[in-house]
């Protein structure tokens, strides 16, 4: 049993507070927020304690392991200190927003013994597992052509998203799924080409990256957080060879709030033929943080969301900030 200590109590950690309650292995022990105790949904269902010290989580010795769901631009500070207390780390996405600040994280992690998981939930949805295991066989060995688009509006429940030293924007906090996804289906890249929008704070908020990969493959990734007010949130992800074609379509609320309701289409195309893909439906959270409980607790490596993958998706993003500055495609090297 691990006991865990979450730090921020927004969407997200919300998210995974319900997701370790299915996880059998772990308790929520304490979950440090400036608002202690105000939220209902919480309250009714833990039985572990309100902090508003973060000091005071790091020095409780029943906590094993931090999970840290602050806004992106806390997160090297709450590492570096969960690490020097000598707790394993579980962090939201993204990391940190410079690659000069992950080299930080990862070398005092490394330096104080433990262990750092950052949450690229995509490798853990069922729908893009499928699509990996895909690629992978005949079904979809030799993908051509990727196209992926995640389209919402800005988050209404707070304002720190709209700023590009908080959040980094659109670019950071949501493009980043795609981009690391088809950095995990493709491999490595040869280079990138952006174009997008800022906001009135300089944010980028409207992202479309054409991405070339060494194996020839090419990708045609958008994401928006400035969808007009009522536009669903909505993810399509497209991958295709000569011969066949895997498609996924959701269409939720709007965040992923509603996603059990939400419209769904997950097809298959070949030799003409189009057929309905079945998967295992699982909760992409509850994956994710039970595969890093039980690499902790086991002492197993992380091959699913590697601190490599980590460093060199934040390395693609800002080749593609890059872009969308100076209007040039730029090379990876």
């Amino acid at each position: 049993m691990k006991k865990i200590g979450i730090v921020g109590l927004g969407f997200i950690g919300k998210t995974h507070f319900e997701a370790y309650r299915h996880i059998k292995n772990t308790e929520v022990t304490a979950i440090c927020t400036r608002s202690a105790g105000n939220d209902e949904e919480i309250t009714r269902d833990f039985k572990g304690s309100f902090v508003t010290d973060y000091d005071e989580l790091l020095h409780n010795p029943d906590i094993d392991i931090i999970d840290i769901c602050l806004p992106t631009f806390l997160h090297e500070k709450y590492i570096m200190k969960a690490a020097r207390a000598g707790k394993h780390i579980i962090c939201e996405k993204p990391l940190t927003l410079t690659l000069e600040s992950a080299k930080r994280i990862i070398e005092e992690v490394a330096q104080n013994g433990v262990q750092l998981f950052v949450g690229h939930v995509l490798r853990f949805w069922p729908e893009y597992q499928v699509i990996k295991s895909y690629s992978e066989t005949g079904k979809l060995k030799e993908i051509d052509f990727v196209h992926a688009k995640r389209l919402g509006q800005v988050p209404k429940w707070t304002d720190w998203f709209q700023h590009p030293e908080k959040s980094g924007g659109a670019l950071f906090d949501l493009h980043i799924h795609d981009i690391d996804f088809v950095h995990y289906l493709l491999g490595e890249v040869e280079s990138v080409y952006a174009v997008g929008h800022q906001n009135k704070y300089g944010a980028w908020d409207h992202v479309v990256t054409t991405l070339s990969f060494k194996n020839k493959s090419k990708a045609f990734v958008e994401a928006s957080q400035a969808m007009p007010t009522g536009y669903p949130f909505t993810f399509v992800f497209r991958a295709q060879e000569v011969q066949s074609a895997l498609e996924l379509k959701i269409v939720a609320g709007e965040n992923i709030e509603n996603i059990d309701n939400s419209q769904h289409q997950f097809m298959y195309y070949r030799d003409g033929k189009k057929s309905s893909v079945d998967f295992k439906k699982s909760d992409a959270f509850q994956n994710e943080l039970s595969y890093f409980v039980n690499c902790i607790e086991n002492n197993k490596e992380n091959h699913v969301v590697p601190l490599d993958d980590v460093l060199y998706t934040l390395k693609l993003l800002k080749a593609i900030e890059e872009s969308l500055e100076t209007g040039r495609k730029v090379q990876i090297w």
